[in-house]
């Protein structure tokens, strides 16, 4: 099954818009403060050379390798440009902190159309810090995050403007060094589908960054 592209209408002084590779703007639909329904949980362990990627990665001091496979919860730290189009880089620690299946009666309070209303959503909570050395400026990052389905598909992002507290968060202007954040949206599956892996992919100088994080 091909990618969805969903989008709806503003309702309730709420607007949910879903559609593939779409990019954050005002209030992000971000991390889950009270799960739907049980986290997934990882369905294998990662190869001891992708254990090893993380753990070396986790302190700030190794770059985890492009094409390192990680479990839920497994930091990745990676060059990141400091600002978008700008050739300073500074470490960036990723980790893919949950993936939580929801309901689509949890946006009861959006307008959503007769298709989207048929999909399983999934909350994605991903963590960002600021490894050194130089402060960032991080507004280009939820453009690269991908999600996909068994048969490798992309699942569409759901971007809702308003409150929803089960999957919350903004983007700061500024990260300085040492700082982090968490920040979660929404991807919808298709009936009977579900969500198998999440990707972070990049380019820094015409060199491609790519590191999936394997579901349950």
């Amino acid at each position: 099954m091909g990618r969805w592209k969903i989008i709806s209408l503003v309702g309730a002084g709420a607007l949910a818009l879903a559609a593939c590779q779409s990019t954050v703007s005002g209030q992000a639909a971000g991390g889950p403060t009270s799960p739907a329904s049980s986290a997934a949980a990882p369905s294998e362990k990662p190869s001891a050379a992708a254990s090893s990627a993380a753990v070396a990665a986790g302190d700030g001091g190794e770059v985890t390798k492009s094409g390192t496979k990680l479990s839920v919860g497994q930091p990745a730290t990676v060059n990141y440009e400091t600002e978008s189009g700008s050739k300073e880089t500074t470490k960036l620690t990723v980790t893919n902190v949950s993936v939580k299946k929801g309901a689509i009666s949890d946006m009861k309070n959006f307008n959503l159309d007769a298709q989207t209303k048929t999909s399983e959503p999934y909350y994605v909570t991903m963590s960002f810090k600021n490894a050194g050395p130089k402060p960032m400026k991080p507004g280009g990052i939820f453009g690269l995050i991908e999600v996909h389905n068994a048969a490798g598909d992309e699942l569409g992002k759901l971007n809702l403007i308003g409150t929803f507290k089960l999957c919350e968060g903004d983007v700061p202007e500024t990260l300085a060094v040492g700082e982090s954040y968490n920040d979660c949206n929404v991807y919808l599956a298709p009936p009977g589908q579900s969500a198998v892996d999440v990707e972070f992919s990049f380019y820094v100088d015409l060199k491609k960054t790519e590191i999936t994080w394997k579901q349950g």
